[in-house]
């Protein structure tokens, strides 16, 4: 009889255990709604993109939130606890410039060359407890449609001050931030085809 008292016990004390801890469910962020939204400024581009490929360095694989308290420790980051990215970063700002470039070409008979980025870094960098801003960092290889050698290079750095000190002040820094990178990369682009009109025909090469 004890025995069995101390089972129903131990199994009682376990559901309250488990009930104690039930964490909230972590608010998920993405880019927001395309709708109305505007294409990337400088279209049409010169340069037809039929493909934008975004891949990550290894600790952005995942769909923490960053951020860095540059004012205590600027080697240290952190995660927010109860706020979460939909998908991985690289992922967000993929599909984020499909639409504001690919998409927002005019219809064009040209195949297209491929636009490569490399997200190198990005999170909410916290230089006092009541002002941050957003740090988005990527390297941008422009290809043809077929072959690995590269037509053109560039890195692209972009801050925009977040609006609020916590993780939605960071989501729309970095709405923001990834409205002024297409912006760049459409004015990267323009400025090829101007400077080295031969890209133009590679990327119409069938």
């Amino acid at each position: 009889m004890r025995k069995i008292v101390i089972i129903l016990l131990v199994a009682l004390l376990a559901g309250c255990a488990g009930t104690s801890s039930r964490q909230p469910e972590p608010a998920l962020y993405d880019l927001g709604d395309f709708a109305g939204a505007r294409p990337a400024s400088g279209l049409p581009i010169a340069v037809a993109i039929a493909t934008i490929e975004v891949r990550a360095n290894s600790w952005l694989v995942g769909p923490q939130m960053r951020y860095r308290l540059v004012s205590a420790d600027s080697s240290r980051r952190h995660a927010y606890a109860h706020s979460r990215w939909a998908a991985p970063p690289a992922e967000l700002l993929e599909r984020f410039l499909q639409r504001r470039i690919v998409f927002g070409q005019p219809e064009s008979a040209a195949p297209g060359c491929r636009l490569q980025l490399h997200l190198d870094e990005i999170e909410q960098r916290f230089a006092t407890p009541q002002t941050s801003q957003l740090v988005l960092e990527v390297s941008a290889t422009l290809l043809p449609r077929r072959g690995e050698t590269a037509l053109s290079k560039r890195a692209f750095l972009i801050q925009h001050d977040a609006p609020t000190p916590d993780a939605q002040g960071g989501v729309a820094a970095t709405r923001e931030a990834a409205q002024a990178l297409a912006d760049e990369l459409a004015q990267w682009l323009n400025e090829l085809a101007r400077e080295r009109p031969q890209v133009i025909n590679v990327c119409k090469e069938k």
